[in-house]
């Protein structure tokens, strides 16, 4: 296929890729269920939810969604920089369970904006408003049998940037706690059992007990990533996230110590420009 032109906004859809890992078995549910987050074992077949994998001090590892095919089958697909620390973690906590471990492989993906035109794709977990992955064999095929066009990749980012959706391992690191990066409602099922990192999921939860927290940004002029923000000379983080928003204008995403408090201004990179801190998502 001879590729249309990349539409920056409006209805389209922009191309992406996952690695895919498939976990198989009777015990497959109760497995994953013990590891990641949120609620696996009371997933309906065909449904897909959210997920992180932390370590044992409850800190973000990386991010997964779990398609659950069947009874006793599951597809997990997170980003390629991931799948080999996922595959890695399955196998060294899968003990005696009846289950078989298949994968990575890569798999093409698409990133809908404005359009549902997808029922018979397999579709993973909405994290965004306005915009749907699903995952496909072949990218440009999909494209031409959904007729719908290609969009470029920054439509996609902008939608999530203006949604105030953090991207684990962009807008988090290997010390980001869940509640510092905002993902404890879309990530976390507080009425499941154990799994690894709970305890200190469940202690911030209940007591408050995280003094960063996932802000925007909003300035005059474009923001820069890695630029640091600063309040009276003292960093407070790091912009992780910027674009320029036809509707928000200059805008960012940071993690930012209790400081930075929404409404207030703060300096940003080298050249101390003025930002103004701000609830997400933006509005």
């Amino acid at each position: 296929m001879t590729a249309q032109e990349a539409q920056p906004f409006g209805a389209g859809a922009a191309t992406s890729l996952r690695s895919l890992i498939w976990v198989e078995g009777p015990d497959a549910a109760s497995f994953l269920q013990g590891l990641l987050t949120n609620d696996v074992v009371d997933l309906p077949v065909g449904d897909a939810t959210y997920a992180l994998l932390l370590d044992a001090k409850g800190r973000i590892r990386l991010d997964v969604h779990v398609v659950r095919d069947g009874e006793a089958s599951f597809t997990l697909a997170t980003s390629p920089g991931f799948a080999p620390e996922l595959a890695e973690a399955l196998e060294r906590y899968h003990f005696s369970e009846d289950l078989e471990i298949l994968g990575p492989e890569p798999s093409d993906a698409l990133l809908l904006l404005g359009t549902d035109s997808h029922a018979d794709l397999t579709a993973l977990a909405n994290r965004v408003p306005g915009l749907a992955e699903v995952l496909v064999d072949d990218a440009e095929a999909a494209l031409v049998a959904l007729g719908v066009p290609l969009c470029a990749e920054t439509a996609a980012e902008l939608k999530r940037i203006e949604a105030g959706v953090p991207e684990v391992g962009i807008d988090t690191s290997t010390s980001t706690l869940v509640q510092e990066a905002g993902l404890e409602a879309s990530a976390v099922s507080f009425s499941k059992g154990c799994y690894l990192g709970q305890e200190t999921v469940a202690r911030a939860q209940h007591r408050g007990a995280v003094r960063r927290r996932l802000r925007g940004l909003v300035a005059e002029e474009r923001l820069d990533v890695g630029a640091s923000v600063t309040v009276d000379g003292r960093e407070v983080g790091i912009v992780t996230s910027a674009v320029a928003s036809p509707r928000f204008g200059c805008i960012g995403l940071a993690i930012l110590r209790d400081a930075a408090a929404p409404g207030a201004t703060v300096q940003v990179g080298d050249a101390a420009r003025p930002a103004t801190v701000t609830e997400l998502p933006f509005r």
